[in-house]
């Protein structure tokens, strides 16, 4: 049996009894870290053997844990903090299980992401979770501009060193964004802020300190906030100006104007 395992993203007391127990009674541990899942384990006296699983060994252990599940031996996946598999590896082990008809049970935690949405004070019926940008420019801007573009809620992370980068580049889109960033959930300076991108902006650094992973929620984009009023061609131009793909921008006037996606082809390529 394989135990998908939440456990705690900041606060120890969150631990659940029966992840504890789950710990304590599988044969081994697997981790992303084993120097942060070791704190995790001290802290409960748990005595069970720690195995990495990470981005860079996940195809050679995952054969190997395949055939001592198939044995009889049970294990217990856990990420550094929250739910395993969500931004982590994992994904490719629980479908290898699948195609072998293999057990595996999950038992939740939260994530750090569903907590921001949360908190965030921001519609939630239907939202989009992006996980962390790309960190090349170009495609940094090409992913930015699709979430500002993104007709749901749209929740993603970001480290410190590029919140402030981020929040001018949402401004540069759309300055009027309400916009909700939270930090260091369940921890003792938890924090959440919602308003402007330009009023966080202010925020930054004084208020608002850049530490810890932030998790920013980006309320949806609605047309009529943004009041264009110009030719089917001038709006694509103006979403190619923000970093959209040109097929892309295409696809979204066409929606938002009611049309086919062939007309507003036909009218921006004239």
């Amino acid at each position: 049996m394989l135990y998908i395992t939440g456990t705690p993203i900041g606060n120890l007391e969150d631990m659940s009894y029966r992840a504890v127990k789950t710990l304590n009674e599988v044969d081994e541990i697997l981790c992303e870290d084993t120097r942060t899942t070791k704190k995790l384990t001290n802290h409960f006296d748990i005595t069970t053997p720690l195995r990495s699983y990470h981005d860079f060994n996940k195809e050679e252990v995952t054969e190997d844990i395949v055939e001592k599940i198939r044995a009889g031996k049970h294990f217990a996946l856990v990420t550094d903090a929250g739910m395993p598999v969500i931004s982590d590896p994992g994904f490719e082990l629980v479908s290898r299980l699948q195609d072998e008809n293999l057990p595996y049970i999950v038992i939740p935690a939260a994530s750090a992401f569903t907590m921001g949405l949360v908190a965030s004070g921001i519609a939630s019926y239907e939202f989009t979770y992006f996980g962390f940008l790309p960190k090349s420019s170009s495609k940094r801007q090409e992913k930015l501009s699709e979430i500002m573009h993104h007709n749901m809620t749209s929740v993603l992370y970001e480290s410190p060193h590029r919140m402030k980068a981020l929040l001018e580049d949402i401004s540069k889109i759309d300055d009027e964004r309400i916009v909700s960033i939270s930090r260091e959930i369940t921890k003792k300076f938890e924090q959440h802020y919602r308003t402007t991108a330009t009023d966080l902006l202010s925020k930054l650094d004084k208020e608002i300190p850049l530490k810890g992973e932030f998790v920013v929620v980006i309320s949806a984009y609605e047309e009529e906030a943004v009041q264009f009023t110009g030719s089917a061609k001038e709006h694509v131009s103006s979403l190619i100006a923000d970093g959209m793909k040109p097929k892309d921008a295409i696809k979204l006037v066409a929606e938002l104007r009611g049309l086919k996606k062939q007309e507003v082809y036909d009218e921006f390529h004239k």
